[in-house]
């Protein structure tokens, strides 16, 4: 067989635009029956139909030197000559899930051992002009682009619209898909909840128009399950511009948006994702963020599927510019990743029992082509969020392909100036220093928990790279000086003091939490290095070194706790938990400090740590689980306990879940998941009467 691509060339259409650009492709093939499959590749994404048939979507989320391909069976498809259509998307832009490159499609279908098919300059392709091409708002800078969609213009295919590709200098994708395909499910299961009208009262966008309209509630029936073949007919009051239509999934879910219904006449409707009605609707317009998308129906039935663009939401809003509808279904068609749960946990307190539940959904709707910190709001890659996720689902579904497909990710993305990109694969304008430390601690857990070092030797440059980057910094005294300038945020977590904003000015010269990160990853990096077989003595004296300093130098001996902050000449400010739990951590505390340290933690003396780095806290306790653990999972109870009372499905990003940052809080959060790594962690190895946990079990039911 010929080498992936051999025949092959990257192809699109010289008159697509630049940025939010759909393009189709048409080709047929002719099958032999014999293991028939296609490699295919895109970038940014695209979708693979025979006939009305879709076979595949989502392209790997890669990076343009590294490009990754899917191989996709075609054995079902009988013998003889088939016509694949591939509609494209290709985004253009950096944002926090992207990075901008050339655009381009390559495939090659392979039938009895001999390529049938492949793209090549004379393959017909055209704009797909049914989506809206060219700008269009942003449902959020991290995420990219909404979308408009007119059912009443065919894909393209006008008169004088098709033409010829053109090649494509772009490098060949090198590597197959390293992690499993989603699986995409039937329409999820939702109720037509809530109905009534609506008049527009302005806005510029249609997530604006949304969120702006005046709405008269009428039915709220939560009797009426979609899908309905016969639908539920709605209509509006007169004089109103249209009727609206709220949908429950019953919880939070992330797929392709699915659209089934009947309209009288052409009509635009505007659709609206969310994961709460605290504004009695969907909350569509938050902080320039866009949760709507725009589709033009026809008169008719309307069946409707985009591939291009996973939602992640509980609610869907339709506002239907129309006086009467017939809807069918309306909601979302689930794209798991597939994971299998290792296990059942089971534990005599339900609420604990309920809240590892949680924490596995927590974790499911957060990993799709990589880890996401959420689905709703960014879907992208961070080292700190995902570091989190790992642990856990280590534990919870011992799969390791992820992670390694992950870290790999997250190493590609180093950039000059020797640390990480803030998100992968990205081009950010911004980087966190901190995340690149805890990157070296990641690639260390996973080697620990998965017995594979290979990973490790894949991207030993980029740890390498890393570590360097913070020893260059160290001065004499064994200080780190921080990241200063524009494209650095010294965020530790979301906490006052600590989230990178106002105060410390730069005037607060040392850091303790990025001296203690870097300590951690830096002894991380060491032990790495010991498990290839390499001198990793420079990184364990450099650790050290720091964790003098932070004895050295913020240490408050009236207060008995660490500072955040030194000036360099005895002047300290801000006490916090974060920063006091990192420097037990890293091995900084012992002795009476660490005691000291334990108690204050304990006795909730200090700023409060958060969701995502209570498991600094929580671990630091838990090494003297005779005197804190009641305490760790009382607080686990308490806290996490909260979010089920306020109706959660799954795990916010905060504890005040959707009125944080300007009321677009996420409602699920994948680095919330971390009780179940303490279960797992700890629960379940120490005594009942240290915990507090009694009749916790896990009963394996993988096969490994």
């Amino acid at each position: 067989m010929n080498k992936p691509f051999e025949n092959a060339l990257w192809i699109w259409n010289d008159g697509a635009q630049k940025e939010n650009a759909y393009v189709s492709f048409c080709f047929a093939a002719e099958l032999s029956g014999e293991a028939p499959f296609i490699r295919i590749s895109a970038d940014t994404d695209y979708a693979l139909y025979c006939g009305d048939e879709l076979l595949a979507f989502g392209q790997f989320a890669d990076y343009p030197f590294d490009k990754v391909y899917d191989e996709i069976d075609l054995s079902d498809l009988s013998s003889g000559e088939h016509v694949f259509t591939v509609h494209c998307y290709h985004q253009g832009w950096d944002s926090s899930t992207h990075r901008a490159e050339a655009p381009g499609l390559i495939y090659e279908v392979i039938s009895g051992g001999k390529t049938v098919a492949a793209s090549l300059a004379d393959v017909n392709s055209w704009i797909n002009t049914a989506f809206k091409n060219g700008p269009i708002e942003e449902i959020s800078g991290q995420l990219g682009s909404t979308f408009a969609f007119d059912s009443t213009v065919s894909p393209g295919k006008k008169k004088g619209s098709v033409g010829f590709s053109c090649p494509v200098d772009k490098p060949k994708p090198g590597r197959v898909r390293p992690v499993k395909k989603l699986e995409l499910s039937e329409n999820e299961p939702a109720i037509l909840t809530l109905n009534g009208s609506f008049s527009l009262r302005g806005g510029e966008t249609a997530a604006q128009r949304m969120q702006y309209a005046a709405m008269s509630f009428g039915t709220n029936d939560v009797s009426r399950k979609l899908p309905c073949e016969s639908g539920f007919e709605l209509t509006a009051e007169a004089g109103e511009d249209g009727v609206f239509a709220i949908v429950d999934t019953g919880r939070e879910n992330a797929g392709l948006l699915s659209l089934d219904f009947d309209v009288d006449e052409e009509c635009d409707v505007l659709i609206g994702w969310g994961e709460h009605l605290e504004d009695l609707r969907v909350r569509a317009y938050v902080g320039g963020r866009n949760f709507c998308a725009l589709y033009r129906a026809h008169k008719g039935r309307n069946l409707f599927l985009n591939p291009f663009r996973r939602l992640g939401m509980r609610y869907l809003q339709l506002n239907v510019l129309s006086s009467r509808v017939n809807i069918r279904y309306a909601g979302i068609r689930r794209t798991d990743y597939p994971l299998k749960k290792a296990g059942e946990f089971t534990c005599a307190d339900s609420l604990h029992s309920k809240i590892y539940e949680v924490c596995c959904r927590t974790l499911l709707l957060s990993i799709h082509e990589h880890y996401e910190d959420c689905p709703w709001r960014e879907q992208a890659l961070y080292s700190m969020d995902s570091r989190n996720q790992m642990l856990c689902g280590y534990y919870a579904f011992r799969e390791y392909d992820m992670p390694r497909a992950s870290i790999r990710l997250m190493a590609e993305s180093l950039r000059p100036d020797g640390i990480l990109e803030l998100c992968s694969p990205a081009r950010v304008p911004i980087t966190i220093p901190a995340f690149s430390a805890m990157f070296l601690t990641q690639v260390r857990e996973y080697c620990e928990y998965s017995k594979d070092t290979s990973i490790a030797s894949e991207v030993l440059s980029a740890m390498l790279s890393v570590g360097d980057t913070f020893l260059s910094r160290m001065d004499a005294f064994g200080r780190l000086e921080p990241f200063r300038g524009e494209e650095y945020w010294n965020f530790y977590e979301w906490q006052d003091g600590l989230d990178g904003y106002g105060k410390p000015d730069a005037g607060w010269v040392y850091h303790a939490p990025l001296m203690a990160f870097a300590s951690l990853g830096l002894l991380s990096l060491s032990r790495t290095l010991e498990l290839l077989g390499i001198d990793g003595a420079k990184y364990l004296s450099a650790h050290e070194r720091l964790n003098s300093a932070l004895n050295q130098y913020f240490w408050n001996g009236e207060k008995g706790v660490y500072a955040s902050y030194a000036d360099g000449e005895g002047g300290l400010y801000h006490y916090a938990e974060l920063t006091n739990a990192l420097c037990v951590y890293c091995g900084a505390a012992t002795g009476e400090r660490k005691a000291s340290v334990l108690f204050a933690l304990g006795e909730d003396m200090l700023i409060p740590v958060t969701l995502s780095h209570s498991i600094f806290k929580y671990e630091a306790l838990l090494t003297d689980p005779a005197r804190y653990g009641r305490y760790v999972f009382s607080d686990i109870a308490d806290k996490w306990g909260s979010m089920l009372y306020r109706g959660a499905t799954t795990f916010f990003e905060t504890i005040d879940g959707a009125p944080a940052f300007g009321n677009a809080g996420s409602l699920c959060h994948g680095w919330s998941a971390i009780p179940l790594y303490l279960y797992h962690r700890y629960a379940l190895e120490l005594p009942p009467a240290v915990t507090g946990i009694y009749e916790c079990s896990f009963e394996r039911t993988d096969d490994k």
